[in-house]
């Protein structure tokens, strides 16, 4: 169809067959429109083109005569030809040809070794038989994707990407980036589902196709890519993100069930460890030296405490994690657990009180930088005390666990840590206030909020707001919302709790509630 067919210069110059080549200049002219594409040894007035030819000059018999080329580019401008691609040239073309090109705004591309014969009907294959050029690409990408049944998952997002010829990537639910070239998202659409979308609505058009790993799950991936080309250009892109997908759903299903088998592997040792005795301590000492473990010397506690995940998801995120704590001197074990992770260090002697401070500020930097990657997450740390030998990681575990679900109770921030020595009072309080006596006592003063808010959106404004000393002010900066809308959800709970928040007794009973029901988010 005539319109799929490449109209300008800069169109024609997206196929994969010139992915190699590099534009030395007259970039003004690619928007000129395409008549042929042909093929010459030599370009003079007795092989004068005709207007619109893109030339494919075939440098190989020109020795060092690099006038030629300038003489290409001056028959070329006369004839009104559309470009020249000069390819298998034994020398470097200069400065001299490149202004001349700019001059006379006839787009000059380098291709410095090729099959000039199979190059010029492959680019004429694209400008009359686009259809032809479509199958042979994807013919290309299903013998190649057959043949590397073991790939990884960069490898195949990588050969769509020069298949295309265009900026493909492949990137998770947060948008960051997996595999392949970054691409600015920004506020265009996205596929949904199983779809497919191409957005139009940018200089270049934005195509995604989505990934979803088993029946009923949430989007998992989305593969990307992103065209400035002819209407052809972005039919083939379209084809091979599509035939992409299904690959990478299965590629990334099987390392799914692969890394929910370890996972398991990893939370059975775990539990073990949690509720051993003296009678199978050895069997555990022998399970841990089988997973590459070590529970000898002085063991420092650690979980990390997640909300906004399900379990799949936690899994899914355990090798970022894992590299975040290394990357901050955490190099031991990390296990998947319902709320987050566990894990622990090993040192050979124990690690001096002092440290216990340095050590909280470097977990922060954890947590931080992960929520902050994760728009929908919260990640609050614990750290225990170091305990000695298998015995001693049971108790540090558990401080570690209680400390992270306190730092998770005491503040509205998304993110932060806290050691079980620095909390004091605060865990005889939440020895209290997370009963189930207080449970039931919490959500019972909150119904009236929470029949109101079914989406939590007034209990989150009087957490905040009684977090930052009753200021309207503060708890806005907090919200990222007007002041005058605190105060307005401030007056509405009033009236629906019949509650003076003037009252300090009042206010504690409250934030208390508040507290709890985070907890049992």
């Amino acid at each position: 169809m005539a319109s799929d067919r490449p109209a300008t210069v800069g169109q024609l110059l997206t196929s994969p067959a010139l992915a190699d080549a590099s534009a030395l200049g007259g970039e003004a002219g690619l928007n000129s429109a395409v008549s042929d594409v042909v093929l010459r040894t030599a370009v003079d007035k007795a092989s004068r083109p005709r207007a619109g030819e893109v030339v494919v000059l075939d440098a190989a018999n020109i020795g060092e005569h690099l006038y030629q080329i300038d003489i290409a580019l001056r028959v070329c401008a006369d004839a009104e030809a559309a470009a020249l691609i000069v390819t298998n040239h034994r020398f470097e073309i200069g400065l001299g040809p490149q202004r001349l090109a700019t001059r006379f705004a006839i787009p000059l591309l380098s291709l410095v070794e090729a099959d000039a014969m199979a190059l010029t009907h492959r680019l004429r294959a694209m400008l009359w038989a686009a259809d032809v050029e479509h199958a042979a690409v994807v013919n290309e990408l299903l013998a190649k994707t057959s043949a590397m049944r073991l790939a990884n998952v960069d490898d195949v997002v990588d050969l769509i990407g020069d298949l295309s010829a265009t900026t493909v990537g492949l990137v998770g639910r947060d948008l960051e980036l997996i595999a392949g070239s970054p691409i600015e998202v920004g506020g265009r659409r996205l596929a949904s589902a199983s779809a497919y979308s191409a957005d139009m609505s940018g200089p270049a058009a934005l195509h995604s196709a989505a990934i979803v790993l088993a029946p009923g799950e949430d989007i998992s991936y989305w593969l990307l890519g992103e065209s400035s080309g002819s209407d052809g250009a972005q039919r083939l892109l379209r084809t091979l993100l599509q035939i992409g997908a299904w690959y990478l759903t299965a590629l990334l299903a099987s390392a799914r069930v692969g890394a929910e088998s370890d996972a398991r592997r990893r939370i059975a040792v775990l539990n073990e460890i949690l509720d051993t005795s003296e009678l199978v301590e050895r069997d555990i000492q022998h399970q841990i030296h089988d997973l590459g473990w070590s529970a000898t010397g002085w063991n420092t506690g650690i979980h990390i405490k997640l909300r906004g995940a399900d379990p799949a998801r936690i899994i899914e995120l355990h090798a970022e994690m894992r590299a975040r704590l290394r990357d901050e001197g955490f190099g031991g074990p990390l296990v998947e657990r319902n709320d987050g992770w566990s894990g622990w260090v090993s040192e050979p002697s124990e690690p001096a009180v002092e440290s216990y401070s340095e050590t909280v500020r470097r977990m922060a930097r954890v947590v931080s930088g992960f929520a902050e990657s994760h728009s929908g997450l919260v990640a609050h740390a614990g750290i225990g005390r170091p305990q000695p030998e298998l015995d001693g990681l049971r108790r540090t575990l558990t401080e570690a666990h209680e400390a992270a679900v306190i730092a998770n109770a005491r503040g509205g921030d998304r993110s932060g840590a806290a050691h079980i020595d620095q909390l004091g009072v605060q865990r005889v309080l939440m020895g209290w206030f997370s009963s189930d006596d207080f449970a039931r006592y919490a959500r019972s003063v909150l119904e009236p909020v929470l029949e109101l808010d079914p989406d939590l959106e007034l209990l989150r404004t009087l957490e905040v707001y009684l977090d930052c000393s009753c200021s309207t002010t503060t708890a806005a900066h907090h919200l990222d919302i007007h002041r005058n809308t605190v105060a307005n959800r401030i007056r509405r709970i009033s009236d629906v709790l019949d509650a003076r928040l003037e009252d300090p007794e009042t206010r504690l009973s409250l934030q208390l509630a508040c507290r709890v029901l985070r907890i049992n988010r």
